[in-house]
């Protein structure tokens, strides 16, 4: 969960604060006698939302003179690339950067669907899609992943 949200928002102790609060939104659904089927699954589509949240609230979006000018900054750290592919994430919406998060993290297409509360035959085509888009995304910021 604290992977999944650091990705999405940049930031370890904003992503720790998330994944905390989605523990203690998921004790208080079981002290109020909801009964939640799949608990790891549940967790993470609450870490995911609360993560989307956030970055509405706070407009994490970089505008592309920022990523320009941090790439040029990180030149020799090796890290530009992570601000660019970044900037490209946040340029998805929300479903397509829930189901990019997830298949980052290695979740297999079941899984994803479960998390994601989606069709289980239609994360597939979905996430090819959302691929696709991202490598669009890329070359618009002049970033080439292969």
């Amino acid at each position: 969960m604290f992977g999944i949200a650091r990705k999405m928002v940049n930031d370890g102790d904003v992503a720790g604060d998330i994944v905390q609060e989605a523990f203690i939104h998921y004790f208080e659904k079981l002290q109020n006698g909801l009964v939640i089927h799949h608990p790891p699954s549940w967790l993470i589509r609450v870490t995911i939302n609360q993560c989307a949240d956030y970055l509405k609230q706070t407009q994490k979006r970089m505008p592309l003179s920022v990523v320009s000018e941090t790439a040029a900054k990180d030149e020799t750290s090796g890290s530009t690339s992570d601000v660019i592919l970044k900037q490209a994430i946040a340029k998805l919406k929300p479903m397509e950067m829930k189901l990019i998060m997830l298949y980052s993290e290695g979740y297999s297409y079941k899984e994803i669907a479960q998390i994601a509360d989606t069709n289980f035959s239609s994360v597939g085509k979905t996430l090819s899609r959302t691929l696709h888009k991202l490598k669009k995304i890329l070359k618009s910021l002049n970033y080439e992943m292969y």
